[in-house]
């Protein structure tokens, strides 16, 4: 007995030492790690000044680049910087900078460094940081980019680009609009707004009736009022073209097919809206040339006489309420029969036994 806990007593010692060891070692390796990238970008003469890493540098403060500058080695760079888990966060916010700097003064050069070389997927980590300045400082940056006026950016090379940043970005900007961090959620509802005032694309409606399926009421809401206010600052010619109309209307049966009423009435004002901007005769003749299912969708919800309110199973309405009510009466009045059904053996049954114990 007493040598089985003396030999209990090894292995916990033994195991603890393991996993002390283990512990050391990855700490090391990832120091190691860190080390040898910031030696990486200090020997390839790309020294980021301190000045850069500040989290409070504002537009009007951006300087311009000199005239010396190697844009192509800054942006390989930028985009090391930005793939390196292990670097110090601190060069991941002066990468935020550089790219305002960038977008302010060099306008081709981010467009190459942000959608040619694909950074921006990185950009949506950064939005979710645990570092909260680092996240809100990339909100700003995306503040700017949505600021920029359309015919700023080639429709031919980059537009495909930026309406995948947008598609990517919306659900995020959404839910960061109503999270608990006061200022995230001012920087997160700032994009929003220069989202719907200059990205104009029918695509970005789409992402933001699509961005409706949430499963929180907030979130569901903001999207909602965004694509309303968007829809105001979309044209008739454009709400028109065969494509954008085809995937418009895809996207408003699919929400409204969930069969939820914060849904469906949300989608019956937005269908309303666009048949009114686009006018009753052309956009029935668009709608006739979509897909089956989505054009009865959209027809059913447009029919007046048809009670678009769902039934659900959690309704508190009056026709509900009957229903249950009745059910429960159908089911007590089953029980009580089935009591009486059996009091009644068991007394025929008792007498019969009487009967037989008398004679």
């Amino acid at each position: 007995m007493a040598e089985n806990t003396r030999n209990e007593r090894v292995e916990k010692s033994e195991r603890k030492t393991r996993t002390e060891k283990s512990e050391k070692s990855q700490k090391s390796q990832k120091s190691q790690k860190k080390e040898n990238s910031q030696k990486y970008i200090d020997n390839n003469k790309f020294i980021i000044p301190e000045s850069m890493k500040s989290p409070n540098i504002l537009n009007a403060d951006l300087s311009p680049f000199e005239e010396d500058t190697d844009f192509i080695m800054l942006m390989q760079k930028l985009k090391q910087i930005l793939l390196n888990k292990d670097i110090d966060w601190t060069y991941h916010l002066a990468t935020i900078n550089y790219l305002r700097r960038l977008l302010k003064y060099e306008k081709s050069v981010f467009n190459q460094v942000f959608y040619g070389l694909k950074i921006y997927p990185k950009i949506m980590e950064l939005i979710n940081s645990i570092r909260s300045i680092l996240a809100k400082n990339t909100l700003i940056l995306v503040n700017e980019i949505f600021s920029e006026s359309i015919p700023e950016f080639d429709e031919k090379n980059n537009k495909a680009q930026v309406i995948t940043f947008i598609k990517l970005i919306i659900p995020t900007l959404i839910m960061k609009a109503n999270c608990n961090q006061s200022f995230i959620k001012t920087e997160a509802n700032v994009c929003l707004e220069s989202l719907i005032a200059n990205m104009r694309y029918g695509d970005t409606l789409i992402s933001l009736i699509q961005a409706m399926s949430t499963k929180k009421n907030q979130d569901i809401d903001l999207a909602f009022n965004l694509a309303n206010k968007l829809c105001n600052n979309l044209t008739k010619e454009y709400l028109k073209e065969s494509l954008l109309f085809n995937d418009l209307m895809k996207a408003l049966a699919n929400i409204y097919e969930l069969k939820k009423d914060i849904y469906v009435k949300k989608i019956i004002v937005l269908i309303k809206k666009i048949n009114e901007i686009i006018t009753p005769n052309d956009f029935n003749s668009k709608l006739e040339k979509c897909g089956k299912k989505e054009r009865e969708l959209i027809k059913k919800a447009l029919d007046p006489n048809i009670n678009n309110k769902p039934k659900m199973k959690n309704s508190t309405s009056f026709e509900f309420q009957t229903f249950l009510k009745k059910s429960k009466d159908k089911y007590k009045n089953k029980q009580i029969k089935q009591r009486c059904s059996t009091n009644s053996v068991l007394i025929k049954n008792k007498s019969e036994n009487s009967i037989k114990k008398n004679k």
